[in-house]
């Protein structure tokens, strides 16, 4: 587990400026932060503590900063956790704490957020379900937990997988372990003890639009999807 993580965080060092950057000059980007922003509307309540857990450069922490108490981000990434810290300093966003760390740190954390925060990390790590049990835990009841992963309905991750295997390209995907679909995931969240709130789809393929519109419906097309789930307010 160990050289899987730091191979994958090496990976995202390299990329942290312009992963941060990608929100404003990346349409897929822009697709991502539009949903997780109506999300975190809809989902986050004032008051709540809230952990970003694989947090990057903080795009998602600053969303969600306007309406909870408190959030505590945490990535692998010393460069993106200096990025995070940096935009918090300049912009004098005073109720978010950024620290370098991985996901097995919130094995400490049980039952001390209100909301968790999981976007586009689960992927790169061994043990899907192990990680995802991980971050329930770190629920007080009535909490709740919305993460993302790659669409394995797409038929455009299908061909990226297929292109990883005889051309070694894109690169990124010597990182990836995991590209379920989003019945799996939401049969793992049952299977947790949750109850699925929502399923979005988003971020289509970078092919011309028409390409994309011949693609099929959201869930066959769009390359990510998040869920949202809830853990009950009682385990009576």
């Amino acid at each position: 587990m160990r050289d899987t993580a730091e191979t994958a965080i090496s990976w995202h060092d390299s990329i942290a400026p312009a992963f941060r950057d990608g929100y404003i000059r990346s349409r897929r980007f822009r697709d991502r932060l539009c949903t997780w922003r109506r999300l975190i509307d809809s989902y986050a309540r004032p008051g709540d503590r809230v952990i970003d857990a694989g947090c990057g450069a903080g795009t998602l922490s600053f969303e969600i900063a306007r309406i909870a108490a408190h959030v505590d981000g945490i990535d692998g990434s010393e460069r993106m956790i200096k990025l995070a810290r940096a935009d918090a300093a300049e912009h004098g966003i005073a109720n978010v704490s950024f620290s370098v760390a991985l996901l097995t740190a919130l094995s400490s954390r049980a039952e001390q957020y209100d909301l968790a925060l999981c976007s586009s990390v689960l992927e790169y790590l061994p043990d899907l379900r192990t990680e995802v049990a991980r971050l329930v835990r770190t629920l007080r009841p009535g909490g709740r937990l919305i993460l993302s992963l790659p669409n394995g309905s797409s038929g455009y991750r299908r061909f990226e997988a297929l292109a990883w295997r005889l051309t070694g390209r894109p690169h990124y995907y010597r990182h990836v372990r995991h590209v379920p679909c989003s019945t799996k995931v939401a049969i793992m969240l049952s299977e947790l003890g949750l109850s699925v709130l929502e399923t979005a789809f988003y971020a289509d393929p970078p092919l011309p639009s028409f390409v994309n519109w011949l693609a099929g419906p959201p869930h066959r097309r769009k390359t990510m999807f998040a869920i949202v789930a809830s853990r009950p307010c009682s385990d009576l």
